[in-house]
């Protein structure tokens, strides 16, 4: 600390140690006792000592200022000594030193903690306050601020020796309290004519415009202990600073904090869906509202926003949410909200389509892509035959079966995400084609006497079925007759005219398999 031009020397010691063991000594700073084998871990220092700064003497502002640390996240505390024993209520970083302080010795104290380490305690130098002019010291130089008045002559001793004095310091009167009006008694002076000026402190700290004899205390120096300096001006003497007796603002009590309507809630409440909560209205201004969201009565931890996104565990429970009012110098109140219950969340939806691949035809495979469904827990498919599960295909593959010649093939993809709506999707069919097939006519006779019956027969056959279906034998464009065949068949065709016949089998076909026409055979007929 740099006082007329010296700078005060400062020692370090650990915290909880007797500071006024600092007082004597100026040595260099020193690492706390602690013992060197702590695991390892760094210790906390002080690079640079704190310092004290103003001028020395009782109604002057003095500053503390904060060491510098060889850690960064260091956490402070201040206290200010007298000749070595803590000041009661001085744990700021600025001090106006009292009646009580004259002649003494005053230091500051910075308590420097880092979590997990030893805290470390970093002393200033000593400075020396002048006595009062009571006590044969004489009274100290000091600057000037502030509004005030002049000094007459009453209560007033013309000090010998020419210099100016306090023989009586000032005193606060009126109703200590927020909103009352308080007076600077005037301090007794040992010259006339002084002229004087104001200063009120709150905390230790100048209150800004508060330079008048009279001082209505707000709602910010409520709780604080409050006191005035008077500064005394004569021409031709130093300047001299007294102050009065510290007297305490108690605090206001507590208003009762209220609300007119609850907190809403936006509607459906729904698993991922955000719920958003409204205030409700307090009964005044700049409230801060803290949020305690509940399902089914217990607190859901970490719901402390303004809104909360339910999840799968809070599906089908009532949730609801406590708002909380604060204001300083209010009682908090907290309102809560109308309970909603919490419903299944809309059903997922794919990023990437679903779909089939693989040739359409009988005995190939076809392949289910079931698509990118984000934030399911499952996906599963469904084989369908014309919008009609096929029993136990439920896999990514399919082999075609004879059942599905002909027939539409789709797959039901089906999508679960805990606590929403299932998602389902049918893939776009894919046609199985027919089976081709090939009809025979094989005469028995190819030629036949008049009135005889030919015999024939019908055949039909396909790859990978059996197929089954009518068959028709044409003469010519003329039929014949219609029969239904089952692989093979032997029929009796009508009787026909003497002569040459042109004969041809037709198949129409089936559900499975393609209508097919056979080679033309001639039949004969003979006259005998």
């Amino acid at each position: 600390m740099v006082v007329g031009g010296a700078v005060l020397g400062v020692t370090t010691v650990p915290a909880g140690a007797a500071p006024a063991a600092a007082v004597a000594s100026a040595a260099a700073p020193t690492v706390s006792g602690a013992d060197d084998r702590l695991l390892g871990l760094q210790l906390l220092e002080v690079v640079q000592p704190p310092t004290l700064s103003g001028t020395p003497g009782v109604g002057s502002l003095l500053t503390l200022t904060s060491p510098a640390w060889s850690l960064l996240g260091v956490t402070e505390q201040f206290a200010w000594l007298r000749n070595g024993v803590p000041i009661p209520g001085a744990t700021g970083s600025t001090y106006v030193p009292t009646t009580a302080d004259a002649g003494a010795v005053l230091q500051g104290v910075v308590t420097g903690s880092v979590l997990g380490l030893l805290p470390v305690e970093a002393v200033t130098g000593a400075l020396q306050l002048p006595g009062l002019p009571g006590d044969g010291t004489g009274g100290t130089g000091g600057g000037t601020d502030g509004g005030g008045g002049t000094g007459g002559t009453d209560g007033c001793t013309t000090d010998p020796s020419g210099q100016l004095s306090v023989l009586q310091p000032p005193q606060i009167a009126g109703l200590q309290g927020v909103g009352s009006l308080l007076v600077v008694l005037d301090p007794l002076w040992s010259l006339p004519g002084i002229s004087m000026a104001y200063q009120w402190f709150s905390g230790g700290v100048p209150v800004p415009g508060a330079t008048d004899e009279f001082f209505v205390p707000g709602v910010a120096e409520a709780g604080l202990p409050l006191l005035v300096r008077v500064t005394g001006t004569l021409a031709g003497v130093p300047v001299v600073s007294t102050v009065s007796d510290t007297v305490l603002v108690p605090l206001l009590p507590d208003q009762e904090l209220s609300a007119s309507d609850a907190p809403t809630l936006t509607q459906p409440a729904k698993v991922g869906k955000p719920v958003v909560a409204t205030d409700p209205t307090w009964s005044t201004d700049g409230v801060t509202a803290t949020y305690q969201w509940f399902a089914n009565g217990s607190p859901i931890s970490g719901a402390t926003a303004k809104s909360f996104t339910p999840t799968a565990a809070e599906l089908a429970k009532t949730v609801l949410v406590k708002v909380t009012g604060t204001k300083e110098g209010w009682t908090a109140k907290t309102v809560d909200s109308t309970g909603i219950v919490v419903g299944k969340g809309d059903a997922p939806t794919f990023t990437a389509q679903p779909g089939v691949t693989g040739t359409h035809g009988l005995g190939s495979t076809l392949s289910a892509t079931l698509g990118t469904w984000p934030g399911t827990t499952s996906v599963g498919a469904q084989w369908l035959r014309d919008g009609v599960p096929v029993a136990g295909a439920s896999g990514l593959n399919y082999v075609v079966q004879a059942a599905d010649v002909g027939r539409r093939l789709s797959v039901l993809v089906t999508a679960v995400k805990p606590g929403h709506e299932t998602a389902t999707f049918t893939t776009t069919p894919v046609a199985v084609a027919k089976t081709r097939a090939s009809a025979g006519l094989r005469l028995v006779k190819a030629k036949v006497k008049k009135g005889t019956r030919a015999v024939a027969v019908l055949t039909l056959r396909a790859a990978g079925v059996r197929p089954v279906g009518s068959v028709t034998v044409l003469d010519g464009r003329r039929r014949l007759g219609t029969y239904r065949v089952d692989g093979t068949r032997s029929v009796k065709l009508p009787v026909l005219k003497p002569g040459r016949h042109a004969l041809r089998a037709v198949y129409a076909g089936s559900a499975t398999t393609e209508g097919a026409r056979s080679r033309v055979l001639v039949l004969r007929v003979t006259k005998r």
